[in-house]
């Protein structure tokens, strides 16, 4: 019978399906990461290591001496030591584009609320204030724009599918040529160019070595002037404080983002006090429909590890 340990922190409806949806007869142990892990034989004896936020505690991967596979919930796993589980040869899965829905609806959320300055649209009327203040802002439309998506894995992709009603241009940049966002004429170009060119653009990339900060001051200035940048991977893709400048001095129009370098976001984070950026609480993948696909996905490619089969959705 296999063991599952479930780093439990995370969202509750993601705890309580797993526990509606486990196979029969597998057995879950759950673990609260944030108290002392002082029962190290149930970590030893676990098979699979079940993490909704993708954040493992370099103790319970060091103890982790049976695990045939880390499943994730998530999409990102930066909260997990690489080199850990590379020496110790784990293989890591997240959840196949399981909140990728999601996650692509509310990078188009993001997309015109920025665009139509709707959080200010929103606390105007409140205020009983008839727009007057909106009236000096220039207000663009998603129609017809150029849009380009930075990284076109299945978020990307995914956010690129639902541009199509919008008549948009769609330039991408990946380090793989994407046949699925081609078939939907995006265009791959690199990435100095898609900065250039285009009028919205959105990071959907995993924050490693590779991307870290790969957002700062001088791929900013490769930007118009009249462009916004959208986040709903990972803060540290972005250098907040290059970004900072270039919003507070207009030299790039706005942003939506719902992810931070430090989370939960720090109330000093000068970023809160501009107009011109939407704010959200890293939830863009948040829906109650991903959870059970999220579950089931985990469960299934746990199975598949437990049959003998190489797991999905390796990262």
């Amino acid at each position: 019978m296999p063991k599952v340990l479930v780093i439990s922190e995370g969202s509750l409806p993601l705890l309580d399906l797993t526990e509606k949806l486990k196979p029969n007869n597998w057995d879950l142990i759950t673990l609260n990461q944030k108290q002392n892990l002082k029962d190290i034989d149930l970590i030893q004896k676990a098979d699979f290591l079940l993490s909704f936020s993708g954040k493992i505690q370099d103790e319970i991967l060091l103890n982790a001496k049976n695990i045939k596979l880390i499943q994730l919930c998530s999409a990102g796993f930066d909260g997990i030591n690489r080199k850990i589980t590379n020496d110790m040869n784990i293989p890591i899965a997240n959840n196949g584009g399981a909140n990728s829905i999601p996650v692509a609806e509310f990078t188009m959320t993001l997309i015109l609320s920025t665009i139509r300055h709707i959080v200010d649209a929103d606390n105007n009327t409140r205020q009983g204030i008839w727009d007057s203040k909106l009236q000096s802002k220039k207000s663009y439309e998603l129609f017809g724009s150029t849009v380009g998506i930075i990284g076109a894995g299945k978020i990307g992709t995914r956010v690129i599918e639902m541009l199509q009603g919008f008549n948009t241009n769609i330039l991408y940049t990946d380090i793989i040529t994407s046949s699925k966002a081609e078939s939907l004429s995006a265009k791959k170009v690199s990435i100095e160019y898609l900065l250039e060119n285009s009028d919205i653009v959105s990071l959907h990339v995993p924050h490693d070595k590779s991307t870290d900060k790969m957002i700062n001051k001088k791929s900013l200035s490769l930007m118009k002037s009249s462009a916004i940048i959208i986040n709903t991977c990972r803060g540290g893709v972005i250098n907040e404080k290059d970004l900072y400048d270039h919003l507070a001095k207009l030299k790039i129009r706005g942003a939506g983002l719902d992810v931070f370098e430090e989370e939960p976001i720090n109330k000093e984070n000068p970023l809160i006090n501009l107009n011109n950026v939407v704010l959200a609480p890293h939830f863009a993948g948040k829906s109650m429909e991903s959870y059970p696909r999220r579950v089931n996905f985990a469960f299934d490619n746990m199975k598949r590890v437990w049959d003998g089969k190489k797991p999905l959705s390796l990262v």
